[in-house]
């Protein structure tokens, strides 16, 4: 369900040089707003399943969906950037995250795949611990998130 725009490489490079020189990212958007991740982070995207309000004390986890044979937490990623979106058509983006898997809704518009030069990755240490720092992906200069631990530095301020 993942679109490529995948850019063809110099065939005058060796593959392990090329590679070590590239990042591959998934760029989405959530409530309009145009994020960029590692798809290394990424477990998969799937059409919106609906949600089940829970109670929770962890910031921008309220609800739950279904996935396959469990539940998976759902981060609140719109209201983390005080933004909403809307759940109806919207996708089901999995995140591979260090606590286990957890649900993000995003956008409808499929998430595309890109292979961003290391040149173009910015690395940064910011206000917020849940952004990584930027990259340009296609034409774009995108925040990188960090769904890897999205949340974590949250948890641990509450």
């Amino acid at each position: 369900m993942l679109r490529s725009q995948l850019r063809r490489q110099s065939h005058s490079t060796a593959s392990g040089a090329t590679h070590a020189r590239v990042q591959n990212m998934v760029v989405f958007s959530v409530a309009g707003k145009r994020l960029a991740a590692r798809t290394e982070e990424i477990g998969g995207v799937l059409p919106w399943p609906g949600t089940t309000a829970v109670p929770s004390d962890t910031p921008f986890v309220t609800s739950l969906v279904r996935h396959e044979e469990s539940c998976l937490p759902v981060f609140d990623l719109a209201a983390k950037f005080n933004r909403t979106v809307g759940e109806e058509e919207s996708l089901c983006l999995i995140v591979k995250h260090v606590d286990g898997p957890l649900a993000i809704c995003i956008d409808a518009q499929v998430p595309s795949l890109h292979v961003v030069p290391r040149s173009e990755v910015q690395y940064q240490n910011g206000l917020d611990p849940d952004i990584a720092g930027s990259c340009v992906a296609g034409d774009e200069q995108l925040p990188l998130i960090n769904l890897a631990t999205l949340g974590v530095a949250s948890q641990r301020l509450a």
